[in-house]
């Protein structure tokens, strides 16, 4: 991180926090934005549309007339973020700080920056923050029960879903994430109730693909492909430009003996998401299975070059 923004986020974290148990410690990272697989990760990488590019020019030419102005700082910052720009995103918030204190949503808008940078920690931190400003603020207690289940803080992060729940009994996502949870410190039947229950709030006609991946992705990996096929359908109907919708559909379908079907996901799948080796490791053990060996090995190839290029990155 430059020297100036850390600094700056020094300064904001005495500003909103003088108690010594809250102050700052920067860690930077020099990673670049990363998009990450989870089910919030499209509030936090940045799509550039027209509108967003539009709106930050607007923006920047108000705070050219304005310099002081706190509201107009701050809304910057959030398109900033918006648009994956996170380290002018918190250049911009560490400006706006000085003008005002943030507000909780701001505060979390800062925390998401940090998850654009896979910056974890700082993520946690500021995060933490904001819910002793505010408790009860279910944005905030999400989006802290996300950052602890990556840093594998699973007690943590069912606490956070909990306290969503108790405020906002029918939240679909704190409830599939708790079954993710469960899942992950190997509590089955707790998770697929969880996941069911999700399932069961979701719309199979709507724009949410994840608590039908999630259930899928579970009843697959413990060897119910039966089950799994249903709701991993919905899934990629939900979002066919899913790779991992299709490739967790057709694992399932080539388990359940329907080869053609599963053929076709799987090669939806790396066609989707051609540099990912798991879809064409999954390919090319279908294809192997189905007697159409030279493709197999084909499909193999590509999927340990591919292992290999990752692991030297």
């Amino acid at each position: 991180m430059r020297l100036a923004a850390a600094i700056g986020l020094v300064l904001l974290a005495c500003f909103l926090a003088p108690q010594p148990r809250l102050k700052c410690q920067v860690t930077g990272t020099t990673k670049d934005v990363q998009s990450v697989s989870s089910p919030y990760s499209a509030e936090e990488s940045g799509k550039v549309s027209s509108s967003l590019s539009s709106r930050e020019s607007d923006l920047r030419s108000a705070l050219n007339a304005s310099p002081n102005s706190p509201e107009v700082a701050y809304e910057l910052a959030l398109v900033l973020r918006q648009e994956g720009k996170a380290r002018k995103s918190l250049d911009m918030y560490t400006r706006a700080a000085g003008y005002r204190k943030p507000t909780t949503e701001e505060l979390r808008s800062v925390a998401l920056d940090y998850v654009l940078l896979n910056d974890y920690d700082d993520a946690i931190h500021w995060l933490e923050i904001a819910i002793q400003m505010d408790p009860k603020d279910t944005g905030v207690l999400y989006s802290l029960g996300r950052c602890y289940y990556t840093k594998n803080r699973f007690p943590d992060a069912a606490r956070m879903y909990a306290e969503v729940l108790a405020i906002q009994p029918h939240d679909l996502k704190a409830e599939e994430n708790l079954g993710l949870v469960y899942d992950a410190t190997n509590e089955p039947a707790k998770a697929e109730a969880a996941l069911r229950t999700a399932v069961g709030w979701a719309d199979a006609n709507g724009k949410d693909e994840w608590p039908f991946l999630d259930l899928g992705g579970f009843l697959l990996d413990h060897n119910r492909t039966t089950e799994a096929v249903e709701p991993l359908r919905t899934a990629t109907r939900i979002k066919p430009e899913c790779a991992v919708c299709h490739e967790k559909l057709g694992r399932a379908l080539v388990a359940e003996h329907d080869l053609t079907g599963g053929l076709e996901a799987l090669q939806t799948a790396t066609r989707l998401e051609p540099g990912n080796p798991r879809t064409h490791y999954e390919l090319g053990r279908a294809l192997r299975q189905a007697g159409q060996v030279e493709k197999a090995k084909q499909e193999l190839a590509i999927s340990q070059k591919l292992y290999t290029t990752h692991s030297q990155e």
